[in-house]
């Protein structure tokens, strides 16, 4: 039952111009082009346009709608934040399907939404109400609360998924995205009691969490981790980067990322800032290999276009300057990324 006057949050349904509307709607006006249509624009980002496309159907509309169109839409605002349109969709639902069946699937959607929405109140709520629950229902609540950093509840609702369910690798993601060392520990034993912890996504996930903890009784878990992952995607290779540059490890962060780029891995812009972070710290002492490595990194950095983004500029803007690198150097970099510019690249 959805709340009264949606806890009294009373929002205009957005307008939308039917001007927006593919030209060959009124020759396709039936529910699975629509919801094809409103797969496609999802997947692309176009989140308003299939908006326009839903409300905005020709009369009388291809109803009933599927619980696919209405999931379809609940994913996309999910993925944006769109609270208040996910709102107005789920009074759209029941207000016309009267004798719709909620049922676990559709639930499911709508506690991800709210919970990535950050209305956790309502999400748990949904939950609560549910019937019955699945491994899916659990996970959506919990990475709901992990993403809001709200660490208690997450810890709280996985102990009581494990009087219920076996959790899945994402539940596992999420609860070591918020926990600490002592709790990370023993999330790591489930898992590997479980047969999860080849998951490459456990694995990353444990490769951040005890980088963060880095001291003298852990310094080599996160690095075990790494070499156990039989497996690795960008993100292993990453988070093994970050975790040395976190530890102060420049060398090995830098080596890391040379052995990466040897193996054809690839890099993104977390990569590469964490290197050039690492690159003055690392070499201070021998400024002319640090310059090297740099010019290495800028060469790359062109290649790949991931220069023409302002964090990366700015990145390696700074290691030049703490390098010792000359002002016109610095500043000569700095006029070729006029396109990119911010109040942090003025002020390296």
């Amino acid at each position: 039952m959805l709340r009264t006057n949606i806890r009294a949050r009373h929002f205009s349904l957005r307008t939308f111009s039917s001007s927006s509307l593919p030209q060959y709607w009124s020759a396709t006006s039936n529910a699975n082009n629509l919801l094809n249509e409103l797969r496609v624009l999802s997947m692309r980002g176009r989140v308003n346009e299939a908006l326009s496309l839903f409300y905005n159907a020709p009369s009388p509309p291809p109803l009933p709608y599927s619980q696919y169109t209405y999931t379809t839409l609940f994913n996309a605002f999910a993925r944006h934040g769109y609270l208040q349109e996910g709102i107005l969709l789920h009074q759209h639902m029941l207000s016309t399907n009267h004798n719709y069946p909620l049922g676990l699937f559709v639930t499911n959607h709508l506690i991800n939404m709210y919970a990535k929405c950050g209305d956790l109140d309502y999400a748990h709520q949904l939950f609560d109400e549910m019937p019955e629950r699945n491994v899916v229902s659990w996970t959506a609540l919990i990475s709901g609360y992990a993403q809001q950093g709200q660490a208690y509840n997450c810890f709280v609702l996985f102990t009581e998924m494990l009087m219920n369910c076996q959790p899945n690798e994402f539940a596992f993601t999420s609860v070591l995205a918020c926990c600490d060392y002592q709790y990370g520990a023993q999330v790591h034993a489930l898992a590997m009691k479980m047969g999860l912890d080849s998951s490459v996504y456990i694995g990353n996930a444990l490769i951040s969490m005890y980088s963060k903890f880095y001291d003298s009784s852990n310094r080599d878990e996160a690095w075990n981790v790494f070499e156990s992952l039989q497996v690795r995607n960008i993100v292993s290779w990453n988070s093994m980067i970050a975790g040395f540059h976190v530890k102060k490890l420049g060398e090995k962060a830098i080596s890391l990322f040379r052995q990466m780029h040897s193996e054809a891995i690839g890099f993104d812009r977390a990569t590469l800032l964490s290197v050039c972070s690492s690159l003055s710290e690392s070499y201070s002492d021998t400024v002319d290999v640090g310059l090297k490595i740099c010019l290495q990194l800028h060469g790359v950095s062109i290649k790949s276009g991931f220069v023409l983004q302002i964090e990366v500029a700015t990145a390696l803007v700074k290691a030049y300057s703490d390098l010792g690198r000359e002002v016109t150097d610095c500043y000569k970099l700095f006029s070729e990324t006029d396109c990119c510019r911010d109040i942090v690249s003025w002020t390296v």
